[in-house]
């Protein structure tokens, strides 16, 4: 299979067009073939934004099953986002401060219930933006750890929006429910994010009542968050009416934050379901969380929410396309792990990634990168210096930069495209391939383009990591086995070699000679030249 399909050529599959062969036959049984740098960096570039020359050193010192468990114990709690902002202006050019935090220390705690909705909306406005500078600095400043990209996942699933949502202590609430639960229970998740305040507004909860019954989150529940709209026969529209009467009457107070359960607005006659849930009744109860444990127990209890999130991890780490062998081979025995451990994700996550379905060379180098992997990657790749995510006095205004670079590389966090999440782990049949296109593609080639022209990038520190460094051959072999997943031919070696190092001739000396002399004369425009040209591959686009 052509990786460079996926950037270059016009394939387009659908559901007619799919072959009837499998894919690949392999399965969830460990994998026991070579752990090399192929291999390490397939694993980190997967589970990580990028992957060091120190990451992937260290790791290799242990076994495949050793550097799994340690990405996915590795989990830490970062300090919440600081207050970076200085005096505010309104439209008639009035300033004022946000009083209730000073500068350097956390607003996420403070209900900003100023009496003028002008001011009380700059606070809120400028608040929402440190949110999303601190979420990409600890992005950045990521551990040796799958965290992030789990973090990353669940925003996806549970796409809450900014422009619904509006209130900054909602966002951070919703965002820090997912980072606290990323590698732990799905059912609690589910369950927890039903009664969120920023899920409540997204998705109307907060205006479902007994005598008005809202549906739009039922039906997302199921539809979207657990159990999936393919499914013959599935869930009815009656069972989203009953899911809707449970969970009437959920709504927010604002000091102190939270949710609950208003009795005088909650339908607590019995909600009967369909076949699909077992005919379940679910009684009424003026118990603040019966029903709502009630419903989630019950979706759970159906077979089709463990393979939906199946699905749905493995397309996020692994494969867009889940062929029949593969639904079989993986896609079950995985949903059987999840029933198993009561939904617990990490035993799940570690069955799929000691797997020899994830090793397998079909599902290697075939992940377009997301923009956050292709901005962050680049930057950690090239141990480029950046700023600890506390560092609000400077640090915020450069991971405000590479958050403005993703929005335009059409990833904008705190804002998904919809309620499905990004269209690439979804939208058949292009799914991975919508990432890159004639508006997002030039933007990629000038962010590294600008990197290496400002010198942001180190490219002779990079050079160095080569075992040999003034060998020609020696030196694209190694950069390009750091850089590319998919290697490059021998003829496009021999160019890039020819081309940029030897100044078109066939003799190695040239470059040779440079190196050991450190002539960065000869050195440094050649390294500039040859990163430009590597870094606007396809091949390095891809993951």
């Amino acid at each position: 299979m052509d990786r460079r399909e996926f950037l270059l050529a016009s394939r387009r599959k659908t559901k007619q067009a799919q072959p009837t062969f499998s894919r690949t036959a392999s399965g969830i049984a460990p994998y026991n073939g070579a752990w090399t740098i192929n291999e390490a960096e397939h694993l980190l570039k997967r589970t990580m934004f990028g992957a060091k020359k120190a990451d992937v050193d260290y790791f290799l010192t242990r076994s495949v099953s050793d550097a799994v468990d340690e990405l996915l114990n590795t989990v830490s709690v970062p300090a919440p986002p600081l207050r970076d902002y200085g005096l505010l202006e309104d439209i008639d050019g009035n300033k004022y401060d946000d009083l209730g935090v000073p500068q350097g220390q956390t607003w996420v705690n403070d209900p900003n219930l100023k009496s003028d909705v002008r001011i009380r909306g700059a606070i809120n406005g400028a608040r929402r933006e440190s949110l999303k500078r601190w979420w990409m600095g600890v992005i950045i400043n990521q551990q040796q750890s799958i965290q992030e990209k789990m973090v990353l996942f669940w925003h996806h699933h549970y796409s809450v929006q900014e422009s619904e949502v509006q209130n900054s202590e909602y966002l951070y609430r919703h965002h820090n429910l997912l980072r606290t639960n990323a590698l732990g229970n799905i059912k609690k998740l589910a369950r927890d994010v039903t009664i969120d305040p920023a899920m409540l507004i997204h998705l109307n909860g907060h205006l479902n009542s007994k005598l008005a019954p809202d549906e739009n989150y039922a039906r997302e529940l199921q539809e979207l968050f657990t159990i999936g709209k393919d499914i013959t026969p599935g869930f009815t529209e009656n069972d989203v009416i009953a899911a809707a009467r449970v969970l009437s009457g959920w709504r927010i107070d604002t000091n102190p934050l939270r949710t609950f359960l208003a009795l005088s607005e909650h339908d607590t006659d019995p909600k009967s379901f369909s076949s699909f849930y077992n005919n379940t009744t679910i009684a009424g109860s003026a118990s603040e969380f019966a029903e709502l444990d009630a419903l989630i127990n019950m979706i759970f209890s159906n077979n089709e929410a463990s393979r939906f999130m199946a699905r749905k991890i493995y397309r996020w780490f692994v494969y867009y396309d889940i062929d029949e062998a593969t639904e079989i081979n993986v896609i079950e025995p995985l949903a059987a792990i999840l029933r198993n451990n009561n939904y617990e994700i990490k035993p799940m996550l570690s069955a799929l990634l000691k797997s020899e379905h994830f090793f397998d060379v079909n599902n290697q180098c075939c992940y377009i990168k997301t923009p956050i992997d292709f901005i962050v990657g680049t930057l950690r790749e090239f141990n480029v210096n950046y700023p600890a995510y506390t560092n609000w006095q400077t640090g915020y205004g450069f991971f405000n930069s590479l958050y403005s670079r993703a929005g335009d590389m059409q990833m904008i966090l705190f804002q998904p495209p919809d309620v499905s999440g990004w269209p690439s782990y979804h939208q058949d049949p292009m799914f991975y391939e919508l990432w890159v296109n004639s508006n997002s593609l030039p933007r990629r080639a000038d962010y590294t383009n600008k990197l290496i022209e400002d010198n942001v990038l180190d490219l002779k520190a990079f050079a160095s990591y080569s075992s040999n460094p003034s060998n020609p051959d020696q030196l694209i072999s190694d950069v390009t086995a750091l850089l590319l997943r998919y290697p490059l031919s021998d003829n496009s070696r021999n160019y890039v070699k020819t081309k940029f190092l030897l100044n078109n001739t066939t003799d190695n000396s040239i470059w040779t000679n440079a190196w050991n002399s450190n002539n960065a004369a000869v050195i440094n425009p050649a390294l500039k030249e040859m990163f430009t040209f590597l870094l606007n591959l396809p091949e390095y686009h891809l993951c």
